[in-house]
């Protein structure tokens, strides 16, 4: 097998892959910035050259072939030119996990300000946490003056509420976003613990956030309680006592309340 034959199939396995990560929602985290530039520079190159120098190819096919490769190529640079998307990275301080933020912003009359979020364990490839984007809109009357992109999330002054969520102080209420949903409760499972502990079923325990939460009841003087622990310090809310877990609609949080060493603690947002 010639030289140009194992070029062709190793920029043919290096392209599958990356179509491959982009359907799956991987991302090689150092492309984001300039998107599919330089795979696509890489590509145009290699088969250009192969093209000029081959004597089975028509020249008119080879500069064709160049020239529609490089309106491709301008097409999409204009494409991550218009995004202009900005890239930040925080490290989890419990565990070798990272979150990269992708953000931007768009201005008519309002701004909106559109985040995306990606995990990666090694800081080479990211995951696209589909479900997690954020977006908020803030009216030009009602933006606080100097207040950036980085500033409406509340980046600098984030959370890690557990070894795979973290809260964001947004300008407009907590967000949560969870790097691992499959460890994560739904909205059903802690409605269906509020039931049990209106039922004062005692002992039934549910985890929220790396926050072990547990019904007790004393029978003889019919009083109820939620027990909080966690593991090895990765819940946010200390090992204490609260009264009741409720939703709490103008939070937008199912709050802890009447506990132990302060009123209330929001748990988990009512929707992600």
């Amino acid at each position: 097998m010639t030289k140009t034959k194992w070029l062709l199939i190793l920029l043919g396995v290096i392209d599958l892959i990356l179509i491959i990560m982009h359907v799956t929602d991987y991302f090689i985290l150092l492309l984001k910035p300039t998107g599919y530039l330089i795979p696509l520079g890489i590509n145009i190159i290699v088969l250009s050259v192969i093209g000029f120098r081959s004597s089975r190819y028509h020249k008119v096919w080879s500069i064709t072939g160049l020239i529609l490769g490089i309106l491709l190529f301008m097409a999409h640079g204009f494409m991550v030119l218009l995004a202009d998307n900005s890239y930040a990275k925080i490290d989890s301080p419990n565990s070798h996990h990272s979150l990269v933020i992708e953000y931007r912003h768009a201005t008519l009359g309002e701004t909106t300000y559109f985040y995306n979020f990606y995990k990666t364990t090694f800081g080479f490839i990211g995951k696209h946490l589909n479900d997690q984007s954020i977006t908020l809109m803030i009216g030009g009357t009602e933006h606080p003056t100097g207040l950036g992109a980085e500033g409406v999330l509340g980046l600098g002054n984030e959370e890690w509420i557990s070894g795979n969520t973290v809260r964001f102080p947004t300008s407009q209420g907590m967000k949560d976003v969870h790097l691992n949903l499959s460890q994560s409760v739904s909205a059903t499972d802690i409605e269906a613990f509020i039931d049990k502990v209106k039922n004062k079923d005692n002992g039934h325990t549910i985890t929220i956030n790396g926050n072990r939460l547990k019904i007790r009841y004393d029978k003889e003087y019919d009083q109820s309680w939620i027990d909080v622990s966690n593991n090895n310090g990765e819940g946010a809310i200390p090992t204490q006592q609260c009264s009741r877990l409720v939703p709490n609609e103008e939070r937008g949080y199912y709050m802890l309340e009447e506990c132990t060493h302060q009123w209330e603690y929001p748990l988990y947002p009512l929707t992600n």
